[in-house]
Protein backbone atom coordinates (compact mmCIF):
# COMPACT_ATOMS: atom_id res chain seq x y z
CA UNK A 1 0.00 0.00 0.00
CA UNK A 2 2.93 2.30 0.92
CA UNK A 3 4.62 1.67 -2.75
CA UNK A 4 1.37 1.92 -4.17
CA UNK A 5 0.95 5.47 -2.43
CA UNK A 6 4.74 6.49 -2.79
CA UNK A 7 4.51 5.38 -7.09
CA UNK A 8 0.92 7.49 -7.52
CA UNK A 9 2.60 10.62 -5.89
CA UNK A 10 5.98 10.81 -7.45
CA UNK A 11 3.88 10.34 -10.83
CA UNK A 12 1.98 13.47 -9.62
CA UNK A 13 5.07 15.12 -9.22
CA UNK A 14 6.29 14.44 -12.05
CA UNK A 15 3.21 15.76 -14.18
CA UNK A 16 2.97 19.02 -11.89
CA UNK A 17 6.83 19.53 -12.75
CA UNK A 18 6.18 19.27 -16.48
CA UNK A 19 3.39 21.58 -16.81
CA UNK A 20 5.58 24.55 -14.83
CA UNK A 21 7.88 24.23 -18.34
CA UNK A 22 8.62 27.19 -20.35
CA UNK A 23 5.34 26.95 -23.02
CA UNK A 24 6.79 25.80 -26.59
CA UNK A 25 7.47 29.37 -28.77
CA UNK A 26 4.53 30.55 -30.82
CA UNK A 27 4.83 29.45 -34.57
CA UNK A 28 4.98 32.07 -36.60
CA UNK A 29 2.75 32.84 -38.53
CA UNK A 30 2.57 31.98 -42.65
CA UNK A 31 4.05 34.48 -44.95
CA UNK A 32 3.34 34.99 -48.51
CA UNK A 33 6.59 35.04 -50.63
CA UNK A 34 7.31 37.65 -53.15
CA UNK A 35 6.99 37.03 -56.75
CA UNK A 36 10.03 38.81 -58.01
CA UNK A 37 13.65 38.24 -57.21
CA UNK A 38 15.43 41.78 -57.40
CA UNK A 39 18.95 42.03 -58.94
CA UNK A 40 22.27 44.21 -58.34
CA UNK A 41 24.77 44.51 -60.77
CA UNK A 42 27.46 46.60 -58.58
CA UNK A 43 30.78 47.35 -60.07
CA UNK A 44 32.48 49.67 -58.06
CA UNK A 45 36.76 48.61 -58.40
CA UNK A 46 38.47 51.63 -57.63
CA UNK A 47 35.94 53.66 -58.03
CA UNK A 48 35.37 56.88 -56.25
CA UNK A 49 31.79 55.68 -55.12
CA UNK A 50 32.57 51.98 -53.53
CA UNK A 51 31.66 53.33 -50.13
CA UNK A 52 28.73 54.52 -51.32
CA UNK A 53 27.97 51.10 -53.01
CA UNK A 54 28.66 49.41 -49.74
CA UNK A 55 26.15 51.52 -47.91
CA UNK A 56 23.55 50.37 -50.71
CA UNK A 57 24.03 47.18 -49.73
CA UNK A 58 23.59 47.93 -45.74
CA UNK A 59 20.59 49.85 -46.93
CA UNK A 60 18.80 47.26 -48.76
CA UNK A 61 19.36 44.68 -45.96
CA UNK A 62 17.70 47.41 -43.41
CA UNK A 63 14.99 47.30 -46.60
CA UNK A 64 14.80 43.49 -46.44
CA UNK A 65 14.36 42.98 -42.60
CA UNK A 66 11.22 45.22 -43.01
CA UNK A 67 9.43 43.15 -45.74
CA UNK A 68 6.08 41.63 -45.23
CA UNK A 69 7.19 38.86 -47.69
CA UNK A 70 10.15 36.32 -47.87
CA UNK A 71 11.91 37.69 -50.74
CA UNK A 72 15.53 37.05 -52.17
CA UNK A 73 17.71 39.53 -52.94
CA UNK A 74 21.40 38.64 -55.58
CA UNK A 75 23.78 41.09 -55.83
CA UNK A 76 26.85 40.43 -58.14
CA UNK A 77 29.46 42.59 -56.50
CA UNK A 78 33.18 43.82 -58.27
CA UNK A 79 34.95 45.55 -55.99
CA UNK A 80 38.17 46.23 -54.03
CA UNK A 81 38.28 44.67 -50.88
CA UNK A 82 37.72 47.22 -48.56
CA UNK A 83 35.46 46.78 -44.95
CA UNK A 84 36.92 43.08 -44.88
CA UNK A 85 35.36 41.88 -47.79
CA UNK A 86 36.44 39.86 -51.04
CA UNK A 87 38.62 41.30 -53.50
CA UNK A 88 37.61 39.20 -56.50
CA UNK A 89 34.10 39.48 -57.95
CA UNK A 90 31.21 37.48 -56.19
CA UNK A 91 27.60 36.76 -55.82
CA UNK A 92 26.07 38.25 -52.72
CA UNK A 93 22.55 36.74 -51.40
CA UNK A 94 20.42 37.87 -48.45
CA UNK A 95 16.82 36.46 -47.96
CA UNK A 96 13.71 37.12 -45.66
CA UNK A 97 11.49 35.14 -44.06
CA UNK A 98 8.86 37.80 -43.79
CA UNK A 99 9.38 38.78 -40.03
CA UNK A 100 12.52 40.78 -39.84
CA UNK A 101 14.95 37.70 -40.02
CA UNK A 102 17.98 38.01 -42.90
CA UNK A 103 19.63 34.88 -43.93
CA UNK A 104 18.19 32.76 -40.56
CA UNK A 105 19.22 36.14 -38.48
CA UNK A 106 17.37 38.32 -36.31
CA UNK A 107 17.71 42.31 -37.62
CA UNK A 108 21.07 44.27 -36.83
CA UNK A 109 20.46 47.02 -34.63
CA UNK A 110 20.06 50.35 -36.12
CA UNK A 111 23.77 51.33 -35.69
CA UNK A 112 24.55 48.36 -37.31
CA UNK A 113 27.99 48.85 -39.47
CA UNK A 114 28.20 48.15 -42.65
CA UNK A 115 31.50 45.65 -41.78
CA UNK A 116 28.43 43.44 -39.94
CA UNK A 117 26.13 43.57 -42.53
CA UNK A 118 28.69 41.76 -45.13
CA UNK A 119 29.51 39.19 -42.58
CA UNK A 120 25.65 38.20 -42.88
CA UNK A 121 25.86 38.33 -46.78
CA UNK A 122 25.76 34.54 -47.91
CA UNK A 123 28.42 33.84 -50.55
CA UNK A 124 26.75 31.94 -53.15
CA UNK A 125 29.25 32.43 -56.14
CA UNK A 126 32.80 33.22 -56.51
CA UNK A 127 34.55 34.35 -60.07
CA UNK A 128 38.50 35.30 -60.81
CA UNK A 129 39.17 38.68 -61.33
CA UNK A 130 37.44 40.26 -64.65
CA UNK A 131 36.44 43.02 -66.24
CA UNK A 132 32.80 43.61 -65.26
CA UNK A 133 31.87 46.22 -68.04
CA UNK A 134 32.84 43.89 -70.81
CA UNK A 135 29.51 42.16 -72.49
CA UNK A 136 30.05 38.39 -72.19
CA UNK A 137 31.46 38.62 -68.60
CA UNK A 138 28.03 40.19 -68.07
CA UNK A 139 25.89 38.21 -69.89
CA UNK A 140 27.39 35.07 -67.74
CA UNK A 141 27.12 37.05 -64.10
CA UNK A 142 22.98 37.98 -65.30
CA UNK A 143 22.85 33.89 -66.55
CA UNK A 144 24.00 33.05 -63.06
CA UNK A 145 21.76 35.31 -60.99
CA UNK A 146 18.84 34.04 -63.05
CA UNK A 147 19.77 30.52 -62.27
CA UNK A 148 20.38 31.42 -58.32
CA UNK A 149 16.56 33.36 -58.68
CA UNK A 150 13.77 31.14 -56.96
CA UNK A 151 11.44 33.40 -58.71
CA UNK A 152 10.28 33.67 -62.91
CA UNK A 153 9.90 37.57 -62.18
CA UNK A 154 12.85 39.17 -61.98
CA UNK A 155 14.35 43.24 -61.72
CA UNK A 156 17.62 44.53 -62.26
CA UNK A 157 19.43 47.66 -60.14
CA UNK A 158 22.48 48.76 -62.00
CA UNK A 159 24.74 50.52 -59.78
CA UNK A 160 28.32 52.25 -60.86
CA UNK A 161 29.29 55.14 -62.88
CA UNK A 162 27.26 56.14 -65.86
CA UNK A 163 27.09 58.98 -68.68
CA UNK A 164 23.99 58.12 -70.84
CA UNK A 165 25.28 57.19 -74.31
CA UNK A 166 28.48 58.75 -74.48
CA UNK A 167 31.78 56.35 -74.53
CA UNK A 168 34.75 57.58 -73.16
CA UNK A 169 36.92 55.84 -75.62
CA UNK A 170 35.89 58.71 -77.67
CA UNK A 171 35.88 61.46 -75.13
CA UNK A 172 38.55 63.86 -74.32
CA UNK A 173 37.01 64.33 -70.51
CA UNK A 174 36.22 60.95 -67.71
CA UNK A 175 32.73 60.27 -69.11
CA UNK A 176 31.47 56.63 -69.06
CA UNK A 177 28.14 54.79 -71.24
CA UNK A 178 28.06 52.92 -67.74
CA UNK A 179 30.27 51.21 -65.20
CA UNK A 180 34.23 51.73 -64.00
CA UNK A 181 35.88 48.56 -63.55
CA UNK A 182 39.41 49.07 -62.46
CA UNK A 183 41.88 52.80 -62.22
CA UNK A 184 41.13 54.73 -65.30
CA UNK A 185 37.84 55.80 -67.87
CA UNK A 186 38.45 53.04 -70.32
CA UNK A 187 37.09 50.20 -68.27
CA UNK A 188 33.29 51.14 -69.13
CA UNK A 189 30.24 49.59 -71.12
CA UNK A 190 28.51 50.94 -73.65
CA UNK A 191 24.33 50.46 -73.50
CA UNK A 192 24.59 48.89 -76.65
CA UNK A 193 26.60 46.07 -75.37
CA UNK A 194 24.59 46.36 -71.80
CA UNK A 195 21.09 45.67 -73.73
CA UNK A 196 22.92 42.82 -75.99
CA UNK A 197 23.89 40.69 -72.60
CA UNK A 198 20.23 41.67 -70.66
CA UNK A 199 19.04 40.00 -74.20
CA UNK A 200 21.21 37.13 -74.63
CA UNK A 201 19.73 35.26 -71.21
CA UNK A 202 16.88 34.25 -73.06
CA UNK A 203 14.51 35.94 -70.19
CA UNK A 204 13.44 39.67 -70.29
CA UNK A 205 13.38 42.09 -67.24
CA UNK A 206 10.88 43.21 -65.45
CA UNK A 207 12.78 46.64 -64.81
CA UNK A 208 16.00 48.30 -64.51
CA UNK A 209 16.57 50.26 -62.38
CA UNK A 210 20.09 52.76 -62.77
CA UNK A 211 21.72 53.55 -59.68
CA UNK A 212 24.04 55.74 -61.38
CA UNK A 213 23.94 59.44 -63.62
CA UNK A 214 22.57 60.52 -66.32
CA UNK A 215 21.36 57.64 -67.71
CA UNK A 216 17.59 59.05 -68.15
CA UNK A 217 17.95 60.01 -71.73
CA UNK A 218 16.17 58.92 -74.72
CA UNK A 219 19.36 56.90 -76.46
CA UNK A 220 19.87 55.44 -73.92
CA UNK A 221 16.17 53.93 -73.74
CA UNK A 222 15.93 53.29 -77.01
CA UNK A 223 19.09 50.35 -76.99
CA UNK A 224 17.74 49.34 -73.93
CA UNK A 225 13.96 49.09 -75.64
CA UNK A 226 13.41 44.82 -76.23
CA UNK A 227 15.70 43.95 -72.96
CA UNK A 228 13.33 45.74 -70.42
CA UNK A 229 9.56 46.61 -69.60
CA UNK A 230 10.29 49.43 -67.21
CA UNK A 231 13.77 51.65 -67.16
CA UNK A 232 14.07 53.50 -63.74
CA UNK A 233 16.46 56.65 -64.24
CA UNK A 234 17.80 60.06 -63.88
CA UNK A 235 18.39 62.29 -66.02
CA UNK A 236 20.93 64.31 -64.32
CA UNK A 237 23.68 63.22 -61.34
CA UNK A 238 22.28 60.44 -58.86
CA UNK A 239 23.52 62.14 -55.66
CA UNK A 240 26.47 59.34 -54.03
CA UNK A 241 23.75 58.06 -51.31
CA UNK A 242 21.81 56.95 -54.26
CA UNK A 243 18.29 55.82 -53.71
CA UNK A 244 17.08 55.11 -50.03
CA UNK A 245 16.66 51.59 -49.91
CA UNK A 246 16.26 51.07 -45.86
CA UNK A 247 12.81 52.50 -46.33
CA UNK A 248 12.11 51.99 -50.64
CA UNK A 249 13.75 48.77 -51.35
CA UNK A 250 10.48 46.65 -50.97
CA UNK A 251 8.13 48.35 -53.10
CA UNK A 252 10.03 46.90 -56.22
CA UNK A 253 9.04 43.25 -54.81
CA UNK A 254 5.35 44.72 -55.78
CA UNK A 255 6.62 43.54 -59.68
CA UNK A 256 4.03 46.12 -60.61
CA UNK A 257 4.30 49.42 -61.87
CA UNK A 258 2.66 51.11 -58.33
CA UNK A 259 5.67 49.79 -56.72
CA UNK A 260 7.81 51.25 -59.18
CA UNK A 261 6.02 54.73 -59.09
CA UNK A 262 6.69 54.57 -55.00
CA UNK A 263 9.67 53.82 -55.13
CA UNK A 264 10.62 56.58 -57.38
CA UNK A 265 8.11 59.05 -55.31
CA UNK A 266 10.39 58.15 -52.12
CA UNK A 267 13.59 58.90 -53.79
CA UNK A 268 12.07 62.64 -54.22
CA UNK A 269 10.37 62.85 -50.35
CA UNK A 270 14.18 61.63 -49.33
CA UNK A 271 16.00 64.34 -50.63
CA UNK A 272 13.10 66.97 -50.63
CA UNK A 273 14.07 66.94 -46.94
CA UNK A 274 17.53 66.82 -47.24
CA UNK A 275 19.28 70.43 -46.25
CA UNK A 276 22.97 69.28 -48.30
CA UNK A 277 23.87 67.24 -51.25
CA UNK A 278 20.03 66.92 -52.59
CA UNK A 279 19.28 67.40 -55.91
CA UNK A 280 17.53 64.92 -58.52
CA UNK A 281 14.98 64.18 -61.23
CA UNK A 282 13.60 60.47 -61.70
CA UNK A 283 11.56 59.02 -64.67
CA UNK A 284 10.05 55.05 -65.40
CA UNK A 285 10.01 54.79 -69.23
CA UNK A 286 7.68 52.07 -70.75
CA UNK A 287 10.00 50.22 -73.18
CA UNK A 288 7.24 49.23 -75.24
CA UNK A 289 6.54 52.79 -76.14
CA UNK A 290 10.09 53.81 -77.27
CA UNK A 291 9.64 52.89 -80.82
CA UNK A 292 6.36 54.66 -81.12
CA UNK A 293 8.04 57.95 -79.85
CA UNK A 294 11.09 57.57 -81.71
CA UNK A 295 9.05 57.71 -84.58
CA UNK A 296 7.08 60.26 -83.99
CA UNK A 297 11.00 62.21 -82.84
CA UNK A 298 12.17 61.22 -86.33
CA UNK A 299 9.22 63.04 -88.36
CA UNK A 300 9.80 66.58 -86.35
CA UNK A 301 13.44 66.51 -86.51
CA UNK A 302 13.28 65.99 -90.41
CA UNK A 303 10.04 68.45 -90.75
CA UNK A 304 12.65 71.10 -88.86
CA UNK A 305 15.86 70.25 -90.31
CA UNK A 306 16.28 73.31 -91.72
CA UNK A 307 15.88 75.13 -88.64
CA UNK A 308 18.25 72.81 -86.69
CA UNK A 309 21.02 73.53 -88.93
CA UNK A 310 21.82 76.65 -86.94
CA UNK A 311 20.17 75.40 -84.04
CA UNK A 312 20.72 77.16 -80.18
CA UNK A 313 20.93 75.08 -77.41
CA UNK A 314 21.18 77.99 -75.12
CA UNK A 315 16.92 78.38 -74.96
CA UNK A 316 16.42 74.76 -73.68
CA UNK A 317 16.79 72.87 -69.75
CA UNK A 318 20.36 71.32 -69.53
CA UNK A 319 20.81 68.00 -67.60
CA UNK A 320 24.16 66.61 -66.93
CA UNK A 321 27.42 67.33 -64.89
CA UNK A 322 27.28 70.19 -62.95
CA UNK A 323 28.75 73.15 -65.12
CA UNK A 324 27.45 71.55 -68.19
CA UNK A 325 29.36 68.62 -71.04
CA UNK A 326 26.05 69.30 -72.73
CA UNK A 327 24.93 65.22 -72.27
CA UNK A 328 21.38 66.22 -73.06
CA UNK A 329 18.37 68.66 -73.01
CA UNK A 330 14.80 68.30 -72.22
CA UNK A 331 13.02 65.93 -74.94
CA UNK A 332 9.74 68.28 -74.64
CA UNK A 333 11.08 71.52 -74.59
CA UNK A 334 13.30 70.73 -77.19
CA UNK A 335 10.13 69.78 -79.69
CA UNK A 336 8.29 72.56 -78.23
CA UNK A 337 10.76 74.96 -79.59
CA UNK A 338 10.56 73.56 -83.11
CA UNK A 339 6.80 74.09 -83.29
CA UNK A 340 7.04 78.03 -81.89
CA UNK A 341 6.33 76.89 -78.27
CA UNK A 342 3.50 74.81 -79.55
CA UNK A 343 3.59 71.17 -77.92
CA UNK A 344 2.02 68.98 -81.73
CA UNK A 345 -0.56 66.81 -79.89
CA UNK A 346 0.19 63.41 -81.27
CA UNK A 347 3.95 63.75 -79.21
CA UNK A 348 2.37 64.92 -76.64
CA UNK A 349 -0.15 61.86 -76.20
CA UNK A 350 2.93 59.32 -77.07
CA UNK A 351 5.02 61.10 -74.49
CA UNK A 352 2.39 60.69 -71.74
CA UNK A 353 2.51 56.89 -73.05
CA UNK A 354 5.71 56.39 -72.38
CA UNK A 355 6.91 58.65 -69.24
CA UNK A 356 4.97 57.04 -66.21
CA UNK A 357 6.26 58.94 -64.11
CA UNK A 358 8.21 61.95 -63.34
CA UNK A 359 9.63 63.02 -60.26
CA UNK A 360 12.40 66.30 -60.12
CA UNK A 361 13.24 68.71 -57.17
CA UNK A 362 12.35 72.64 -58.07
CA UNK A 363 14.90 73.14 -54.89
CA UNK A 364 18.16 71.52 -55.01
CA UNK A 365 21.55 71.72 -53.01
CA UNK A 366 23.28 73.50 -54.71
CA UNK A 367 21.02 75.77 -56.07
CA UNK A 368 22.15 75.45 -59.57
CA UNK A 369 20.84 71.34 -59.35
CA UNK A 370 17.30 72.75 -59.31
CA UNK A 371 15.30 72.30 -62.39
CA UNK A 372 12.32 73.71 -63.55
CA UNK A 373 9.74 71.14 -63.16
CA UNK A 374 7.50 73.16 -66.20
CA UNK A 375 10.55 72.03 -69.16
CA UNK A 376 10.93 68.52 -67.47
CA UNK A 377 9.41 65.94 -68.83
CA UNK A 378 11.66 62.69 -67.71
CA UNK A 379 13.55 62.36 -70.45
CA UNK A 380 16.67 64.14 -72.31
CA UNK A 381 17.70 64.30 -75.04
CA UNK A 382 21.46 65.34 -76.70
CA UNK A 383 21.63 67.68 -79.54
CA UNK A 384 24.87 67.75 -81.87
CA UNK A 385 26.79 70.80 -80.98
CA UNK A 386 29.90 72.61 -82.72
CA UNK A 387 31.93 72.29 -79.06
CA UNK A 388 31.36 68.29 -78.81
CA UNK A 389 33.40 67.12 -81.96
CA UNK A 390 34.80 64.14 -80.51
CA UNK A 391 30.95 63.34 -79.23
CA UNK A 392 29.39 64.07 -82.58
CA UNK A 393 31.74 61.54 -84.16
CA UNK A 394 30.52 58.82 -82.04
CA UNK A 395 27.01 60.08 -81.86
CA UNK A 396 27.08 59.20 -85.49
CA UNK A 397 27.78 55.36 -84.63
CA UNK A 398 24.87 54.42 -81.88
CA UNK A 399 21.64 52.92 -82.88
CA UNK A 400 19.35 56.06 -82.26
CA UNK A 401 21.50 58.83 -84.80
CA UNK A 402 19.73 56.68 -87.88
CA UNK A 403 16.63 55.67 -85.94
CA UNK A 404 15.77 59.95 -84.58
CA UNK A 405 16.32 61.22 -88.21
CA UNK A 406 19.50 63.23 -86.68
CA UNK A 407 21.31 61.65 -90.48
CA UNK A 408 18.86 64.09 -92.22
CA UNK A 409 20.19 67.39 -90.78
CA UNK A 410 22.32 69.10 -92.55
CA UNK A 411 24.16 70.99 -90.27
CA UNK A 412 26.02 74.75 -90.67
CA UNK A 413 28.73 73.75 -89.04
CA UNK A 414 31.31 70.38 -90.21
CA UNK A 415 29.48 67.27 -88.24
Amino acid sequence: MNRLFICCTLAFLLIACGNNDEPNPPVPEPVESSNMTVMGYFVADASNIEDDIWTNISAMYDGLSLMKKSATLLIYWDGSGSYGSWDYPVVLRYTTDGHGNVNGHEPLPEDATVEEVIELAEVVKKYPSQLSTDKDVMSKVLKDLIDLSPTEQIGLIAASHGSSWLNTIYMSRSTRSFGQDGKGTDNTMIIKDMADAMKSTGKHFDFLLFDACCMGTIEVCYDLRDAVDYQIASVMEVPAYGFPYENSLHYLYEGNLDGYKKICQAYIDFYSEQTSNAWGTIAIVNSKEIQALTDIVKQEIIEHKDLLANYDVNVLQEYGRQGGPDIAYDLEQFIKTLNENNNPSSFKAQLDKTILYKGCLTEAHPSSYAVDADNFCGLGIYIPIPSRSKWNDYFKTIDWYMASGWNEVTFSWIF
